[in-house]
């Protein structure tokens, strides 16, 4: 969703795929299966039922369910009852009254919440045929799982993870004598060029922008200040904390006004937040790998009309965006049972990332994106690049409160230009009382 290798070791798919050409040891009687010279990862022949809700809304629900079915195939004493398009708030609320099933996706923002209550099961090594957890981390792109980790645990692996990247429409650009691949903006300075040449107007009318940040929904404007600061070489909290109003913060706010043309004028919604690029009034936007398909479902003549290059930075010498992703996880009330065949269920489900980019979602292991199909898939190494250089979502129990925070302090400044350093600083106050810092 919502993407972005490393090198020497093979992706969890690779690893299942060589463990079965070497044979699976099979334990009379136990369930135990392992890979000649793994840990055993035993698995229990009584019946297992446990439920999974994901937060999907479709995209990857057959996906889903065909894996679920090949699993049920391999393990005919188990039986999975999934259901999609539950949403975060449901899934918090079930966590925090202990009726949540033994397998849910988790927002990245509520993973802080739910390690600190103890509401998520650790993630077995042994499970993935690894004995620690740097052996699991291993298999995923460096830093890549830090916002899932906690005390030196692992809880979840991503189903999804979303670092943004920039895409271009061609005909657009071709328009303005412009080549989507070789001007591509690489700077936030470039972008700001840009904009100049490819806004249009008709008298007093703007009708069509090069580029705008997206003001669709409250979690795209915090996931862009977030963005920016972090390119300025700043962070969002210090020891759970406001660290986001000094200088790095100033200047994030400095280049996202630089950028900005009319945010006033504008088709797109919560619903719909892709709508200007689809419809060709924004030439440049930001998003992820799975976009694209959107896109082209609002408008099917985008269709092989727009180009993915990495997002702009401040500094090419320092490039950084952020990360947000979706996991899988483990109900830590599960039983014993229960937890085993969750787990191994999620290995079986991480460890497939080309059926899962078939739907152009990205998990960050290493392995199959260094294979010469991946590297030819269209775009795919740039969303691997800018996943390489993502960071984490700020790491607090207290998001929907930050979130909310940033919002109010980009609409003081953007849209009622107020001082930057002063609407900052009311920003973490404002952050640090609700979340009684």
């Amino acid at each position: 969703m919502t993407g972005q290798g490393r090198q020497g070791r093979q992706s969890p798919g690779a690893v299942l795929a060589v463990a079965i050409g070497l044979g699976l040891l099979i334990v009379a009687g136990s369930g135990v299966r392992a890979a000649r010279g793994a840990p055993a990862w035993p698995l229990p022949t009584e019946p297992v039922t446990i439920g999974y809700w994901d937060t999907g809304n479709g995209t990857k629900g057959e996906l889903i369910k065909s894996l679920i079915a090949e699993y049920q195939k391999l393990h005919p004493n188990v039986t999975i009852k999934f259901e999609t398009d539950v949403k975060s708030d449901k899934i918090a609320v079930a966590v925090s009254t202990g009726t949540a099933p033994e397998i849910f996706e988790v927002a990245d923002f509520n993973l802080p919440k739910f390690m600190g209550v103890g509401a998520l099961d650790p993630l077995p090594p042994a499970a993935w045929g690894e004995e620690t957890v740097d052996g699991v981390l291993k298999g995923y792109l460096p830093g890549l799982l830090d916002a899932m980790m906690d005390g030196g645990k692992l809880y979840g692996v991503p189903d999804q993870m979303n670092a943004h990247s920039l895409y271009l429409n061609n005909r657009l650009f071709r328009e303005a004598g412009l080549d989507p691949a070789k001007d591509a903006p690489k700077t936030w300075d470039d972008v700001a060029k840009l904009n100049r040449t490819l806004t249009k107007r008709q008298g007093d009318r703007i009708v069509q922008k090069g580029w705008e940040m997206r003001y669709a929904a409250e979690h795209w404007l915090a996931q862009m200040f977030q963005i920016l600061l972090y390119q300025a070489g700043g962070e969002m909290t210090r020891e759970g904390k406001p660290a986001f109003n000094g200088e790095a913060g100033i200047r994030a706010l400095q280049v996202w006004k630089s950028v900005t043309v009319a945010p006033q004028i504008m088709q797109n919604t919560r619903f719909s937040p892709y709508q200007d690029f689809a419809t060709e009034q924004d030439a440049m936007t930001f998003a992820g790998p799975h976009v694209g398909l959107i896109v082209e479902r609002i408008n099917p003549a985008m269709k092989g009309n727009y180009t993915v290059a990495p997002l702009p930075q401040m500094r090419l010498d320092r490039p950084a965006t952020i990360i947000y992703s979706y996991a899988w996880t483990v109900n830590a009330r599960a039983s014993a049972p229960q937890k085993r065949v969750a787990w191994d269920f999620i290995h079986h489900l991480s460890s497939k990332p080309e059926l899962w980019w078939n739907i152009k979602f990205l998990q960050g292991t290493r392995g199959w994106y260094e294979t010469p199909a991946a590297k030819a898939s269209p775009f795919l190494p740039v969303f691997v690049h800018d996943l390489s250089v993502g960071k984490p979502l700020a790491r607090t129990t207290s998001y929907g409160e930050l979130q909310a925070s940033l919002v109010r302090m980009i609409d003081r400044v953007i849209l009622n230009n107020a001082d930057p350093k002063q609407a900052l600083d009311q920003a973490a106050e404002e952050f640090a009382r609700a979340a009684g810092k």
